[in-house]
């Protein structure tokens, strides 16, 4: 984090005032000895121009502007392409299923509720979505990571929940995020490996067609995101993402574009390889949103950024 030292322009005027009344002070006793003038006040001249200079910094050091830290936020600092570009985008991560854990390993267990779930937010799918946060922020992304249990003790109603988490916001987001973790199937890896050799849980994005609803997603617009969210991941990492799983239903994904839901490992990876995913996802959403736009998918963010701020 940098921070920048700021002065209030009225202080530092000031004293360079009192300076510069000094040195002409200096200057016209100087030419007054050398022109043989009489001086008496001479002294106390000095001294009234002591005070003053005195004043004047004690006014200048007691500024309340005076090493004000200016802190420079961190996304601008490690991306100087998100402040020229000024548009990053908003994103809201929540959880629908809080609860959904993964392999425990020895040296870092945790209370189980059942078997691959929990309610301690360090290891559970919480603490994947906290770390696909962080890295999005440090990419220069506004992120609001909603860590509400929408499960509490019924399963079946917890998209019930979580919609009633996204209407409280006031605000629509450019993004929504519900972070899942998949059930391991035999066709699944049990990991992958990143171009740098990070052991990594597979991801995959779930769209939903809205059948059974009256009121439809906006399956269209975020199947575009989701398919070219996959293709950045795996153009950068191959095989780090499985290809786009079409459903019935609409997993909340009506409340606005973007809307996806991303599955990050399944049951049999561990956490570590769950929070490494997480950097690969987050470098994609960058190159898809800011670094490289995807003009389809930028044509469909501002439409619907217009069509919001009509409303």
């Amino acid at each position: 984090m940098i921070r920048f030292k700021v002065f209030r322009g009225s202080r530092l005027l000031l004293l360079l005032a009192v300076l510069l009344l000094a040195a002409v002070a200096g200057a016209i006793l100087l030419l007054s000895a050398a022109t043989g003038i009489p001086q008496p006040d001479r002294a106390a001249a000095r001294l009234v121009d002591a005070e003053v200079e005195a004043e004047a910094l004690e006014a200048f050091a007691s500024s309340d502007s005076l090493g004000a830290d200016v802190v420079a936020p961190e996304s601008a600092v490690s991306n100087p392409a998100a402040s020229v570009l000024g548009d990053a985008p908003t994103v809201l991560i929540y959880h629908t299923h809080t609860h959904e854990a993964y392999e425990q390993v020895s040296g870092d267990p945790y209370e189980a509720l059942e078997a691959w779930r929990t309610a301690d937010s360090d290891h559970s799918v919480v603490r994947v979505g906290e770390a696909l946060a962080g890295h999005l922020r440090a990419h220069g992304f506004e992120v609001v990571h909603d860590t509400t249990d929408h499960e509490g003790d019924s399963l079946s109603t917890a998209y019930t929940r979580s919609l009633e988490t996204l209407r409280g916001y006031d605000r629509a987001f450019d993004l929504y995020i519900d972070l899942h973790r998949d059930a391991y199937s035999g066709e699944m890896p049990l990991r992958t490996l990143a171009r740098d050799g990070t052991a990594c849980a597979q991801a995959m994005l779930l769209i939903g067609n809205g059948e059974g609803f009256e009121e439809k997603p906006f399956t269209a617009q975020n199947l575009l995101f989701a398919k070219a969210l996959t293709r950045r991941i795996n153009r950068e990492n191959p095989g780090l993402c499985r290809e786009v799983l079409v459903k019935d239903g609409r997993y909340n994904q009506h409340v606005g574009v973007f809307s996806v839901l991303i599955e990050v490992g399944h049951n049999r990876n561990t956490l570590e390889e769950a929070l490494n995913t997480t950097q690969y996802i987050a470098d994609a959403i960058y190159s898809l949103l800011l670094d490289d736009p995807d003009p389809a998918v930028e044509t469909v963010r501002r439409e619907a950024q217009e069509q919001r701020a009509s409303q």
